[in-house]
C-alpha cells in the first residue's frame, strides 16, 4: 500500500470511534493533536526502514511481529509523557496503526512476519497495485468527511446536554 492509506486508515478509525463517542453523547476521545501522531505510527514501518522494491519488504525488520512487540514495550513507556486523559487511548491507537500498516502490506504483497528467523512470506497481492492510488484517495477523502463531520456532532452534543440540563431543572 501507499503512504496515504497507511497514515490515512487509522487515522479514519480513531476519528469514527469519536463520531460514536460523540452520537453516544460522550466526548471526543482521541485529542485532535493526537491524530497526526496515530498518522504517523501508521507510516513508521516504512520510516524505520524505507524500500524502494516492494519485495524489500520481505526483509524487513519492521514490518515483523518482533518490531510490533517492540512498539509494545516502548509505547506505554512514551506514552508517560501524554496527559492522563487520552494516554492509553492514543499509545493503543498507535500501536494498532503500526499494526494496520504490516497487515495491509500483507494483504498487498506479502510480508515475512518472523523475519530473520523465518523468511516465510504470508500473503500476497490481495489488492492489485493498480487500486493502492485508488486506496489512498478513498481514505484521504473519508479522512476529510470525518473531520468535516465531528465539529457537528461535537455541536449535536452540547445541544443535547443543554437541553438535558434545562429539563433537569
Amino acid at each position: 500500500m501507499l503512504v496515504g492509506t497507511h497514515a490515512m486508515l487509522p487515522v479514519c478509525g480513531c476519528l469514527a470511534v469519536d463520531g460514536i463517542a460523540l452520537n453516544r453523547g460522550g466526548g471526543r476521545v482521541f485529542p485532535a493533536w493526537t491524530l497526526w501522531l496515530i498518522g504517523f505510527f501508521g507510516v513508521l514501518p516504512d520510516f524505520c526502514s524505507p524500500h524502494i522494491a516492494l519485495e524489500d519488504r520481505h526483509a524487513s525488520w519492521s514490518h515483523t511481529v518482533w518490531f510490533l512487540a517492540g512498539l509494545l514495550v516502548l509505547l506505554p513507556m512514551a506514552g508517560s509523557y501524554l496527559e492522563r486523559s487520552c494516554r492509553w487511548q492514543v499509545v493503543a491507537a498507535c500501536w494498532v496503526a503500526a499494526f494496520l500498516h504490516v497487515a495491509a502490506d500483507t494483504i498487498s504483497g506479502g510480508v515475512a512476519w518472523l523475519y530473520p528467523w523465518k523468511t516465510d512470506v504470508t500473503g500476497d497481492y490481495y489488492i492489485p497495485l493498480e487500486y493502492w492510488v485508488l486506496s489512498d484517495g478513498c481514505f484521504v477523502l473519508l479522512t476529510w468527511f470525518l473531520l468535516r463531520s465531528i465539529p457537528k456532532l461535537e455541536g449535536r452534543a452540547i445541544r443535547m446536554s443543554c437541553r438535558d440540563e434545562v429539563s433537569d431543572s
